[in-house]
């Protein structure tokens, strides 16, 4: 059975889930370049106040990736998630991925 996403279709999808840590750019080249067919990039926080930090513009730098970008953003507050998903479309994600109980602390 396909995976669609959007105008995307996977038939068998591999998808590396984000990974505070770990799933940073280099990681998720080389796992594009092994067969994953959606990465997912480094938990952000939804608090944009946290934004300026260079670890954040690290995180949140999908310059020259394939598509779809995929952002995942950690919170709990409905209306610092909309704020933060809007600022990451607006930044160029494509699919916003919400995390409402992870309690990394890498995160910020």
């Amino acid at each position: 059975m396909p995976y669609v996403l959007g105008p995307h279709c996977f038939e068998p999808a591999v998808v590396l889930a984000p990974m505070a840590g770990v799933t940073d750019r280099p990681f998720r080249q080389l796992c594009r370049r092994l067969g994953a067919d959606l990465v997912v990039g480094e938990m952000v926080s939804s608090d944009l106040s946290l934004y300026h930090t260079a670890k954040t513009r690290r995180r949140l730098d999908h310059a020259g990736e394939p598509e779809p970008v995929i952002v995942q953003i950690a919170g709990y507050d409905p209306r610092m998630l909309a704020e933060a998903a809007r600022f990451n479309v607006d930044h160029g994600a494509q699919v916003i991925d919400i995390n409402m109980g992870c309690p990394a602390k890498k995160v910020c």
